[in-house]
């Protein structure tokens, strides 16, 4: 049997963003249908809340296939596939170079270093600690657009470097712009992010710093934002090309995340 959205009821999360849909069940076989409706409110969302999926990680697999070409991630892997990613904290440790280290917060789009970083990013709540543990989202459309008519003409056109060194010696470094046009709707969000910019491409280093500071600040302002609040078997959705996110430390106990992410093309 098909899931469908008939049955299914969508509710907003936030008003800054997000929508909760209830009722479907993703480890039944996917219309076409169903996924062409998911995209249409992906990109009228942003982001989606898909709770009560009790999904392994080769059904999390085949469910991210079916929105892109999936990418692997350098620092861990599930066990099963190396498309899904692991993501243990706050009392495990992960693989950043140089060695072993507890994994790191901060606002980021995911894999701003890669040449082609993914465009949507799912992430499935298999253990959660009795409190604490949530992840903090920001809509980037509505960051550029209440910039500024004098920042909007200022920052349109700039070029940022991103890196992903912190992932090892290998991976790659990219240069996108600092104000990203979606790719299927056509508005424009800003692409910037204190993880993983380090600067302006052809300004000065402290007029670049400067303006990253001032971006990266207002790109997270409250009213831009949503906190999701998880429980397991949550799988939220969400589209990099306009959405930054912050796993927020403040938990002791064992927290336990699949994650899966879709390539995209050059940012443009």
């Amino acid at each position: 049997m098909s899931a469908v959205l008939k049955d299914t009821s969508v509710t907003p999360a936030s008003v800054a963003m997000g929508a909760r849909v209830e009722g479907i069940d993703l480890t039944r076989k996917m219309s076409g249908d169903t996924v062409s409706r998911l995209r249409t409110l992906m990109h009228e969302h942003h982001l989606l809340v898909l709770p009560n999926q009790n999904l392994e990680a080769l059904e999390l697999e085949r469910f991210g296939r079916l929105w892109g070409k999936l990418l692997t991630h350098p620092s861990t892997q599930h066990e099963d596939t190396p498309y899904v990613q692991w993501i243990r904290g706050r009392n495990t440790k992960g693989r950043f170079f140089p060695g072993v280290h507890r994994g790191f917060d901060g606002w980021h789009s995911d894999m701003t270093w890669h040449p082609t970083p993914p465009i949507f990013t799912g992430l499935h709540a298999r253990q959660m600690p009795s409190s604490g543990g949530n992840t903090a989202f920001a809509n980037q459309h509505l960051a550029y657009e209440t910039l500024s008519d004098e920042m909007k003409t200022w920052i349109d056109g700039l070029q940022a470097f991103h890196t992903g060194k912190v992932f090892g010696p290998t991976v790659p470094d990219s240069v996108h712009p600092v104000v990203r046009t979606h790719d299927e709707t056509g508005r424009k969000a800003l692409f910037v992010n204190a993880n993983f910019t380090k600067h302006i491409v052809d300004m000065p280093e402290s007029e670049s710093q400067l303006l990253l500071y001032e971006l990266f600040a207002h790109a997270v302002r409250p009213e831009f934002s949503y906190r999701h609040q998880w429980s397991v078997n949550d799988l939220v959705l969400w589209d990099n090309r306009s959405v930054m996110h912050y796993a927020i430390l403040d938990y002791e106990e064992r927290r336990v995340m699949h994650r899966i992410v879709v390539e995209g093309d050059k940012p443009r």
